[in-house]
């Protein structure tokens, strides 16, 4: 799961908006007053220290909900650590069309829906695990190893030879495994040369040419599939 692209986590939330869905050209930043569905596109979540220092934390497509802050932790004054010690901000990395929700509306919704609050709570934990995840592999993980797990979550299924789909340019890419971008090149093309991958940097597709080592590399075992 680490580095993995949340999809379609809080579908149920679709079109439970009184608003219609807005435009929000690539580009585009959300403010921290609402609760949001993603009901097409993509975004991406990053993490800006006072001293201007970025870190991409993940993305998430259509049918996510993001901003839940809103709703876990305004008006709870018992929190133990605070949470300003970084900004967070969600930006489309393409033309999106989202939803967005007022803390009045989620108080309403949540008195007349609680399986939609269960949902929230559930996508909520995938969420912190996604993340506890990216921390132990940033803190113990190889580069290499950190590579192969980006790419065993975006395999293109039923692709023969094994294929994954890189999503987003090297230097996010980079940034998102916690590395610079020669780094991560020198580690894609030191997996090349063992074979173990082919890859051009201009091209969104990597070929997996050895995938029991991949995903022995990305998880520690191999997957039970035919290649």
């Amino acid at each position: 799961m680490s580095f993995a692209e949340l999809v379609n986590q809080n579908e149920c939330w679709k079109n439970v908006s009184s608003e219609e869905p807005r435009l929000y050209p690539k580009g585009s930043t959300f403010p921290d007053d609402y609760m949001y569905i993603l009901v097409s596109g993509r975004l991406r979540l990053t993490a800006l220290s006072a001293n201007g220092g970025e870190k991409i934390i993940w993305y998430l497509g259509e049918g996510c909900c993001f901003n839940e802050k809103i709703l876990f932790f305004s008006g709870n004054d018992n929190m133990p650590l605070s949470l300003n010690t970084a900004d967070f901000q969600y930006e489309a990395v393409e033309n999106c069309y989202v939803q967005r929700f007022s803390m009045e509306e989620l108080q309403r919704i949540g008195e007349a829906r609680p399986d939609l609050l269960l949902n929230l709570c559930q996508s909520y934990s995938v969420k912190v695990a996604l993340l506890a995840q990216q921390v132990v592999s940033l803190s113990v993980e190889s580069h290499l190893t950190r590579v192969c797990k980006f790419l065993a979550e975006r395999i293109i299924p039923g692709s023969n030879p094994l294929r994954a789909k890189r999503d987003m340019p090297l230097f996010e890419m980079a940034d998102l495994l916690g590395m610079h971008r020669i780094t991560l090149y020198k580690a894609m093309r030191e997996a090349q040369s063992r074979g173990l991958l082919s890859f051009d940097k201009n091209s969104d597709e990597i070929v997996i040419l050895q995938p029991k080592t991949f995903f022995y590399e990305a998880h520690g075992q191999v997957p039970n599939v035919k290649y």
